[in-house]
């Protein structure tokens, strides 16, 4: 096998893979290098006794026109087979309330009475949300990228008589899009998710699940003479008067005028690169980035079909974290309940499980670092809220599977900093200041190495911002290679 390249990818991710397959697509010899047994990064598949499902609760947001589609569409690989979600099952509390009201909401330009009536909403009341939530629907990009310098709590208390039970609502999306705090998170990034979901879908999966995205763009990636070396850990990355050269393995040196780090922007440059390579006030810059909140997940598997919807949130008026509620649970508050999001993979690919069966993964937010202490708390709140909203679902459970931020350190990137860091879920650069204009550049101080992946590059959810930053950032060093090209 060759040790030199143009290009060399540190971390198969969904960004790493697509920002692989795609230079590799247009002529650049590249290699990808990960320190897992597959690729895949956070949305690899697990398969157990006849089950198929991912690490933590997975959706395609926007359902359609989604960042992988676009690199299907880009890499010529056809029809991407997205298994749609018609309708979510919303389970609500308000705090002047014992039970929670369920409903079940239509996606896609829905009409939103369902939601009102779940909500108890007046006539009054129903008027002012549709105001915000049309607003949010229609706002042209202008005036969501004015959006940068606000968080998303602001922009909610701009509107005019918002009922607080779309506060609530609002502040949980805050919680599960982006793991992040709605007194934090950037207005512009938020508004961004939820006008994608009104008008592409929201919710959407994949027939045979992510993983299958992931190893299909793969597959092309090496059909296109693209090499792949897994259980391959990147010890360093090389710099030389300023200029990447390559990466160290302890199963070998490999040479490349330009690097691309899937590994989180943080340990690239504090630990694979080093703090010496990277003038101070840059140094400064990135420790103080905040990265998000972790997402902690258990696998509930079920000895018969019990959830007849594919995907789930539960929420209440005191369940959803600002930082006050984050602050407190860190100190060692146990909450009463706990926000949950959850889908149910063999109700949109009966395939995903064995006949007769079912496996619900659900998740709630919870601290990035992979120390954190109460981790087990949580797991607890999920059940209990399980059982308090749908009774006697549990009864039908064999077995459970837990997935932390430890576990997802562990797979995808290092803690580097003290406190809470490296179990992140979406990544940095979701909260205001951070966003938008403020986003880190993909391109590093360094020549030839950039960043790709939920770090920087695109916005959005999850898989659907990191496909969108390979994608920009497989453009960028396209670029940057022909430029190199042009000037020797």
């Amino acid at each position: 096998m060759a040790s030199k390249y143009d290009v060399i990818v540190v971390g198969a991710g969904p960004g790493g893979i697509t920002c692989a397959a795609l230079l590799q697509k247009w002529g650049l010899k590249t290699l990808l290098l990960d320190q897992n047994k597959t690729t895949g990064g956070k949305a690899v598949n697990v398969e157990r006794d006849g089950f198929k499902y991912e690490l933590a609760p997975k959706l395609q947001c926007p359902m359609y026109g989604s960042g992988f589609e676009q690199a299907y569409n880009l890499l010529g690989m056809g029809d991407i087979r997205v298994a749609p979600l018609d309708e979510i099952c919303l389970s609500y509390r308000s705090s002047s309330s014992s039970e929670y009201t369920t409903a079940i909401i239509k996606q896609t330009g829905q009409d939103p009475t369902a939601l009102f009536d779940m909500w108890e909403l007046n006539e009054k009341e129903r008027g002012s949300a549709l105001n915000v939530l049309g607003g949010i629907a229609l706002m042209p990009p202008e005036q969501i990228a004015a959006l940068d310098d606000m968080t998303f709590q602001e922009y909610i208390e701009q509107q005019p008589d918002v009922p607080n039970a779309v506060y609530s609502y609002f502040a949980m999306h805050s919680n599960c899009s982006l793991a992040e705090p709605v007194d934090l998170v950037s207005a512009s990034e938020q508004v961004t998710i939820l006008q994608q979901i009104v008008l592409s879908g929201g919710g959407g999966y994949y027939m045979d699940g992510f993983a299958r995205v992931l190893v299909e763009l793969t597959d092309a990636f090496k059909a296109n003479g693209g090499e792949v070396r897994i259980e391959t850990r990147v010890e360093k990355i090389e710099v030389k008067d300023g200029r990447v050269t390559g990466a160290s393995t302890k199963k070998g040196e490999f040479e490349a005028p330009i690097v691309i780090s899937d590994a989180g922007l943080q340990p690239t440059v504090l630990k694979l690169v080093g703090e010496n390579q990277f003038d101070k006030s840059y140094v400064n810059y990135v420790k103080g980035l905040v990265p998000g909140w972790a997402f902690t997940a258990v696998k509930y598997f079920f000895n018969k079909p019990v959830l007849k919807h594919k995907a789930y949130m539960m929420w209440s008026d005191d369940s959803w974290w600002n930082m006050e509620r984050f602050l407190k649970v860190r100190a060692g508050h146990v909450p009463d309940e706990v926000v949950l999001f959850g889908i149910v993979p063999c109700n949109y690919d009966p395939t995903l499980a064995p006949a007769g069966k079912q496996c619900f993964i659900a998740g709630t937010i919870c601290p990035p670092d992979p120390e954190e202490q109460q981790i087990q708390m949580l797991y607890g709140k999920m059940d209990e809220m399980l059982r308090k909203i749908h009774p006697g679902v549990l009864d039908a459970l064999e077995t459970k599977e837990f997935e932390g931020p430890a576990e997802v350190s562990a797979a995808t990137r290092d803690k580097v900093l003290p406190g809470g860091q490296g179990g992140e879920c979406v990544g940095l650069a979701q909260i205001v200041g951070q966003c938008g204009k403020y986003k880190p550049s993909p391109q590093a101080p360094i020549h030839g190495l950039f960043y790709v992946g939920c770090d920087a590059g695109a916005a959005g959810m999850g898989t659907h911002q990191a496909a969108m930053s390979g994608i920009n950032v497989a453009r960028m060093v396209f670029r940057h290679h022909r430029k190199g090209q042009a000037a020797t």
